[in-house]
């Protein structure tokens, strides 16, 4: 899900990306990236510095130009992951450059904020469903509350994917993400249709 929101809101050649954390999650979404977008420059910033320099170290051995940073490196940034347990802002969302796209997963509670109300109101704020962003995303739901996101202008990953939203050229992009379940089931699906047109490739020989 990730893959596809940044597909439809990062720039063409973003290749200059910051990840926060270092475990599963931001591993796995570096490699989602990097199928829809060059990346060659990654920064890892983590609560574990040990952590984040052996990720660090495993990119550069793949033959990326990797190293640990910072939340001040987003202002370089042109694609921003937020994959961590943090309850608190990781980063000065004034520090965002005009094109970048940030990648919001790691929290997913009313209480919780991987993202501050400055870099949720300076960007176009895409999610999966408004209902459940606004349920269960602290990012969204404090500056809703505060009176500074008008909750109509959050806008749907559907609506989005089909090209109904313009995305303004001078504006950050935050692709909010809570997981829902259904994404589940089409993984799930897809994967088992992938295995059933292996096997039959198998049996007919092909």
């Amino acid at each position: 899900m990730s893959a596809v929101a940044a597909d439809q809101l990062a720039e063409p050649d973003a290749q200059r990306l910051v990840v926060f954390g270092s475990g599963p999650k931001a591993r796995s979404h570096l490699t989602a990236l990097r199928a829809i977008r060059r990346i060659r420059q990654v920064v890892v910033v983590g609560r574990d510095a040990g952590r984040a320099s052996a990720f660090a170290a495993h990119l550069a051995g793949e033959g990326l130009d990797a190293r640990t940073g910072t939340g001040a490196d987003v202002a370089t940034a042109d694609l921003v992951v937020c994959a961590t347990t943090a309850r608190t802002p990781l980063f000065d969302g004034s520090l965002l450059g005009s094109r970048t796209t940030v990648v919001a997963v790691g929290s997913h509670e009313p209480e919780a904020a991987e993202v501050d109300a400055t870099t949720v109101c300076r960007s176009t704020v895409v999610v999966e469903a408004r209902s459940a962003a606004l349920r269960e995303a602290g990012d969204l739901i404090g500056p809703v509350q505060a009176g500074l996101l008008d909750p109509d202008a959050l806008v749907g990953l559907a609506s989005l994917v089909r090209g109904a939203v313009p995305m303004p050229p001078t504006r950050p992009r935050l692709f909010k993400s809570v997981g829902m379940a259904w994404e589940d089931l089409v993984l799930a699906a897809s994967t088992h249709a992938a295995h059933a047109d292996r096997r039959a490739g198998g049996h007919d020989g092909g």
